[in-house]
């Protein structure tokens, strides 16, 4: 073979690894861009269909981690319903309270399942519609029952008082009652656990899970809710500024009934007293050497303590429904009546009224001559319906009142004359002001299952737009026609 002919043999050898390179270089692009967008599509249909949900591992029965490890509560089926409702995947991330807030700021889940609205943390959240209300309380040892609850609040004493780290019960408790030895604790349950074992004599916790803890212990007994401190509002929230997925989220939660809300909470809201396993050996060893005292002893012992513990049990059931500052419903009660009271035939009236500028009086005077305030209206108020009605504390300083079989006139009389006796009280030793009232009246002529408190308190709030210390009553069968 020539020069000239093994230099062209070379050249036409590399035009044909070239050309096969490049052919191959062009079907792996023509194979990257088949694909490629599929995959990408897919995979940011997936993230936008999954949402990571965050809330306590310890807040029963709201929010908690089961014995397997599990999420479960409240606020667990409730994101379930709206799953499945809104065709979404739901991951739940549950921690300890803080962190589930710092998990929304960092980006680390997308929504916070439940939380009432503070100062602090609109900072950092952007929220949504209510789900539920909530009580929170201040549980006390049964054994400081007689103690002034004012002092204690105050903190004249050097009990010990638990809090959840990063809980609104902490931010509320630490602004308002600043005496108080609070201990910080990361959730609830290990909070419950340092009460009962006596490192606290006292915690906060809401009305829903402080009962639920107690009453499924060995101790129901052992801590009692002697103070409503505030209710509140749980609504879901996502991080500040995530427009579009706080959109989405109040669109899902339009999809879910009220009808089913409730049906939730009453999975949750009833539970059953479980007798500890040891009970009947020792009432019947107790009967067995019961048997060798005489007769008539016995009876009387049997019949004293029989007596004994139905007045406890009157007691402990009084503790419950009533409010220690006025001696009225609290809200637990006050709700449980109302739903009674609405299912009567006739035409029912309710009434919701607050003391006007109240924050005033705390700030400038003192919680003692606030609580001295609230005393002596819910006292009056009292005294002049009578004990027929159902009369109830459901807020720091907001009553609701329930009225059966009064006609439309009657009402209008008597929501203008509650205005008129509470600026009429003489407070002149505390304050150098009189104290008023705005009162919303709703009045139904036919009463029925759907009627609501919001109803009596959207007047209320009117009252108060149109210069407080005044009531607005409307007549709701009018107004829905």
């Amino acid at each position: 073979m020539s020069k000239h002919a093994e230099i062209l043999h070379h050249s036409q050898i590399k035009q044909f690894l070239y050309k096969g390179a490049l052919l191959a270089q062009l079907s792996l692009l023509s194979i990257t861009l088949l694909f490629s967008p599929v995959s990408v599509a897919n995979q940011e249909n997936a993230e936008s269909r999954t949402l990571i949900v965050t809330n306590s591992k310890a807040w029963k029965p709201f929010s908690y981690l089961d014995d397997d490890q599990q999420p479960a509560g409240i606020l667990i089926d409730y994101w379930q319903q709206f799953a499945k409702h809104n065709n979404v995947e739901i991951e739940f991330l549950l921690l300890d309270w803080n962190d589930s807030l710092e998990a929304v700021r960092t980006g680390k889940a997308d929504v916070h399942a439940g939380l009432l609205w503070s100062e602090g943390r609109e900072a950092y959240l952007d929220y949504t519609p209510e789900i539920i209300t909530i009580d929170t309380q201040m549980y006390i040892n049964r054994d400081l029952i007689g103690l002034d609850l004012n002092d204690f609040m105050l903190g004249k004493h050097n009990y010990k008082v638990g809090v959840v780290t990063g809980g609104y019960e902490e931010e509320f408790t630490r602004n308002n009652y600043p005496n108080l030895q609070l201990v910080s604790f990361n959730n609830n349950q290990k909070m419950i656990d340092a009460a009962f074992k006596g490192e606290i004599s006292a915690f906060v916790a809401d009305l829903q899970v402080g009962n639920f803890y107690l009453l499924t212990s060995n101790q129901p007994n052992a801590f009692i809710g002697v103070r409503n401190l505030y209710s509140g509002d749980l609504r879901a929230a996502v991080k500040e500024g995530n427009k579009a997925l706080q959109d989405r989220i109040i669109k899902g939660q339009e999809t879910i009934t009220t009808s089913e809300k409730q049906r939730i909470l009453s999975r949750w809201m009833h539970i059953n007293t479980v007798y500890p396993a040891y009970l009947a050996p020792i009432l019947i060893v107790i009967a067995v050497g019961g048997a060798i005292l005489y007769i008539f002893a016995l009876r009387y012992s049997v019949r004293m303590k029989t007596r004994e513990l139905a007045l406890a049990n009157e007691e402990l059931k009084k503790l419950s429904e009533t409010d220690s500052l006025t001696g009225l419903s609290n809200r637990r009660h006050f709700v449980s009546e109302f739903q009674q009271r609405i299912e009567m035939q006739g035409d029912v009236c309710v009434i919701v009224f607050d003391i006007d500028d109240f924050k005033s009086i705390n700030d400038n005077y003192g919680h003692q001559v606030g609580d001295h305030v609230i005393k002596t209206v819910a006292e009056a108020v009292r005294e002049k319906i009578g004990s027929d009605q159902l009369l109830g504390r459901i807020g720091g300083e907001e009553f609701a009142l329930v009225m059966n079989n009064q006609d439309e006139l009657r009402v209008k009389e008597v929501s203008h004359v509650i205005c008129d006796l509470i600026r009429n009280l003489d407070f002149s030793d505390k304050l150098p002001y009189q104290v008023t009232v705005s009162l919303g009246c709703a009045y139904y002529p036919t009463a029925h299952q759907d009627i609501q408190l919001s109803d009596a308190d959207q007047l209320m709030y009117q009252a108060k737009a149109q210069g407080k210390d005044q009531a607005v009553v409307k007549n709701m069968e009018n107004s829905h026609s």
